[in-house]
Order: structure tokens, then sequence, then C-alpha cells
């Protein structure tokens, strides 16, 4: 039997704005299995870093988890104290944060700010937890750890920030890593190590993964499942390979058919038409329906609800039938070829 590491039931996020609560994200629920990568994926607004905050519970003052559970050990993390929900982070949760930038205190040396963790969690000397850091930094590919380790953060580059937070994520040996964005800022070399790295720590540490990303080559690279997300809603869940081969929702298959390709020119370049929308201006129906191109009415007026497909396999689309068979394909050339007589009639007409 599979072992849940992670699982996340019901999960609901709002933040208290000027012009009322605006909610995040909206009853979700997923899980991380044993040395498992699960890809968190979807445009910026989506609701992918929010989730990850609410899960070792650092959202903002304004921040509130309403309704949910985050089990870790059969435990609900999220009834905690602060006390023992810092026990945790680092520890059998680690995160790597989007903006390496601002994640690090600038006052304090790269050095420090890596050992105290590895003291605390791992219980090693001040000795060892430098060679241990050191040693970290090394395997994240970073040239001269040992004067990196003494530098403090402004005096690195962007890429080279990262990369520090990469090694403290990974320094304490988590089982469940959470990597908001963890390639941004790195060039094509360095990534693949950092993918690489992040790889065989799952194996040998029989790590968790949940990797948040913009990025569907590195989730068809390193993820086994993919969940995907539009307005604080999980949208599509499936395995990797069944997703890309058949994606069902038309938020998916747009996100999958804009990724650019060998040879395309640039007139062939697919996009998805308009953008998310403010969360304090949510459509009544399905959130996707006006940038959707294959939106029936019932679509505009009844938000459809996350079915279960198969034991891997979710969709939320009144589109997709209970064989999991997308129908959209036959309304999008219904009303393709509705315009199409149209423009014809109207030219009649003027002639």
């Amino acid at each position: 039997m599979v072992e849940k590491l992670l699982d996340v039931k019901d999960l609901t996020t709002q933040f208290k704005m000027d012009k009322g609560n605006l909610v995040a994200i909206n009853h979700i629920s997923f899980h991380i299995n044993n040395e498992e990568v699960v890809g968190l994926v979807g445009e910026s607004g989506s609701g992918k870093s929010v989730t990850s905050l609410s899960m070792l519970k650092l959202l903002p003052q304004n921040g509130e988890i309403i309704s949910g559970e985050v089990l870790l050990n059969n435990e609900d993390i999220l009834k905690y104290d602060k006390k023992q929900i810092r026990k945790i982070r680092g520890k059998d949760i680690a995160m790597i944060f989007q903006d390496p930038m601002s994640a690090l205190n600038p006052v304090l040396r790269v050095g420090n700010q890596m050992m105290e963790p590895i003291m605390l969690h791992l219980g090693y000397s001040k000795e060892r937890a430098k060679e241990h850091a050191i040693n970290m930094l090394k395997e994240v590919g970073i040239p001269a750890a040992e004067d990196v380790f003494n530098r403090y953060p402004h005096q690195l580059s962007g890429g080279m920030t990262q990369r520090v937070m990469i090694a403290m994520g990974l320094s304490s040996k988590p089982k469940v890593l959470i990597a908001d964005e963890p390639t941004t800022a790195l060039d094509v070399t360095i990534q693949a190590q950092v993918l690489e790295l992040m790889l065989e720590l799952k194996k040998t540490n029989k790590v968790g993964i949940l990797l948040i990303t913009h990025d569907l080559g590195v989730v068809a690279e390193m993820c086994d499942r993919v969940i995907v997300m539009y307005c604080g809603r999980i949208v599509e869940s499936a395995e990797v390979l069944e997703l890309f081969e058949n994606p069902l929702h038309p938020y998916t298959r747009g996100l999958i058919a804009s990724v650019p390709k060998i040879g395309q020119s640039e007139e062939e370049l697919h996009y998805i038409r308009g953008r998310v929308p403010d969360l304090s201006q949510l459509p009544k129906g399905c959130k996707f329906a006006p940038r959707c191109d294959y939106a029936i009415d019932k679509c505009l007026n009844e938000e459809p609800i996350l079915r279960k497909l198969g034991e891997q396999r979710e969709v939320r689309c009144h589109l997709v039938n209970e064989r999991g068979d997308f129908i959209g394909s036959c309304i999008g050339r219904i009303k393709k070829c509705r315009k199409e007589i149209y423009c014809l009639q109207k030219t009649i007409w003027r002639n």
C-alpha cells in the first residue's frame, strides 16, 4: 500500500480586504505519497503559492484558513500552535520560496542562516553544521562554497541566492519538500543539476515533493502526478502521462497548447485569451467560462463540481461526460460553423 506523507483535505483560505473577504483557495484536497513528485500548475493568481503558505501557516496577517486539514503523520498540523509548527517547518516539511531575495535575512551571513535549522533539527554541533552546510552548497552547484557561506545575501546574484535557498531547504532532510518555482533565475545547466538533486533526494530519503511551477517541461520531466489550479480551485488532476496525452479541461488543454514547439512560427503560437479574473469579481458559473472557446449557457450560469473519473483522475467541467470524453470539441466546431454561416449571410446581405 502506498504511504501518504501529506494529506490536504478541504482547505479553504481567505484574505480580509477593504472590499470584503476574498477566497483565494476554495475547498481543495490532494495528497503527496512517499517518493512522489506532485506538480501544481496554473497561471499567476491561480492560488498555487497561497496553497503552500496555508499548509505551513505562513499567511500574512490578513490571511485566514477558514476550513480544512493538513495531515502529517495522521496529525492535523493546522491545529498546532506557533511553537509546535516551528518544530515542523524545516524538519518534516521544508519549503523553497519563490522569491529568494526576500526570504533571506539581509543582516545575517548566509552561513549563519543555513546553520541555524541544521543545528536545531538535526542536532549537529556548530562545526558539523558548518561542514554540512558547505557540502549542501556544493551539491547545488555553487562554486567557492566556503566563500558564499561567509557572504551576506546582497552580495549574491539572484541565481546564486536561489541555489542557497534550495540548499537550505534540502539540508535538514525533510519528509516533504514544497518547492515554489525552484528553478526561477537559474540557467539551464544549473536548473538540470538542481532538478537532478531533488530526484536523488526523493529516492535516497523517500521524500515527497510538491513542485509549484509554470514550466510544463519541468512538470513532464519531474512529476508523477499533476494538479491544475484556476481561481483557487482544482480544475483537473491526473497522472502526468495521462494529463499530457489526454487533457480534459479546456484550461489544461490551453496551457499545454501554449507551450512553444520547435519549428513553430509566430503566427502558429497558441494563447489563452483574456486573463485570470479578479477574486472580487469572479464570474457566476464556471470561473474559466469567459475565456473558454467551448463554453455553453450552463457553463456561464452553473459552477461545475470536481468529479472523480478514476483512481487518479479528477476534472471540473460540464463538457466532460461520465466516461471521461471531452465533448467540447464538437461544440467548438458547431460554434465555428455558425460563425462562418453568419459571416456568409452578412456578405450576401451586403451584396
